[in-house]
């Protein structure tokens, strides 16, 4: 009997990238709490009104910082990671290490969440979610529907060396069939978020 495409996904190479470079993050506003969207080094809430510069947000504790993009002359992607405490450049020097040469990329940064979710810029993520002792989250709704697709299929094809894609990457308890229900109840739940948050929806 041949698979119902809706239930089918194949693990086309969608880069694992996507987690660190979203141009599109929806976050909890430091002001109202409400929906913001950080887009690359700046937070906006079109709740309240609140917009400022994401590398100006405050954090007292030690950070990550992540540059990441392509080249300036070849175009390979390329990313310099590191840590220190305090505010993060807004921007940082990056060797590509095919042509060697160098390209300044904007940084974003994140300290390190207890909740098992990444934060940006220091602020929360809106949609994230207990499951199963664990903490379901996603950056935004393109995010959240590659999750949904993959918890949702009965069959998950993949191909050859692609072993660095997003799919392949995800964590086992989100794949395992036992956690299908709990998962993709917790997905309609992110879903419930997204669609009470009107204005950051996309």
């Amino acid at each position: 009997m041949a698979t119902d495409e809706r239930r089918r996904f194949s693990d086309r190479g969608h880069p694992r990238q996507y987690l660190r470079t979203a141009d599109r993050i929806l976050v909890h506003c430091p002001r109202c709490a409400g929906c913001a969207v950080v887009t690359r080094q700046r937070v906006t809430c079109l709740s309240c009104g609140y917009a400022k510069d994401a590398t100006g947000i405050g954090w007292s504790g030690r950070i990550g910082t992540l540059a990441y993009g392509r080249c300036g002359t070849c175009g390979r992607d390329i990313e310099r990671r590191g840590s220190r405490t305090g505010a993060p450049a807004r921007w940082m020097p990056v060797r590509c290490p095919g042509c060697r040469a160098v390209t300044r990329l904007p940084v974003r940064w994140w300290p390190h969440a207890a909740s098992g979710a990444p934060t940006v810029s220091g602020l929360d993520l809106w949609l994230q979610t207990p499951c199963r002792g664990h903490v379901l989250w996603a950056y935004d709704a393109g995010h959240l529907d590659f999750l949904e697709q993959y918890v949702r299929a009965a069959l998950r094809e993949r191909e050859p060396h692609r072993n660095g894609s997003l799919a392949s990457r995800l964590p086992g308890w989100l794949k395992s069939a036992k956690h299908r229900q709990a998962v993709l109840a917790a997905c309609a739940t992110l879903r419930k978020r997204l669609s009470d948050a009107g204005t950051c929806r996309e």
